[in-house]
């Protein structure tokens, strides 16, 4: 039973990441905002971003580049958080 709540947890933050990752990718494209598509990934990652906001500046400025860093910190955090995930599930797979 463990096992599997372990499980469901680690796709849960993959499916997180997966969104978080589409958040960076139409940030840094610059995709349009008023989009369904663009809307519904900026609201749904905005719960998991918000958490982070205000460890360090929220834009990274090169040129005429702009990019948003707080999604990015986002990011880490949950690839860790999968990580160790995994790392259980391999943990419980070795019994």
């Amino acid at each position: 039973m463990l096992k599997f709540i372990i499980r469901l947890a680690y796709t849960a933050v993959m499916l997180v990441e997966a969104l978080i990752l589409g958040r960076i990718v139409t940030d840094f494209v610059k995709a349009n905002p008023e989009n369904t598509i663009v809307s519904w990934i900026k609201t749904m990652s905005d719960i998991f971003i918000k958490p982070f906001e205000g460890i360090t500046p929220s834009t990274l400025k090169i040129d005429a580049l702009e990019i948003y860093i707080t999604p990015i910190i986002a990011l880490l955090f949950f690839m860790i958080a999968a990580f160790i995930l995994s790392e259980l599930l391999r943990s419980f797979n070795r019994e």
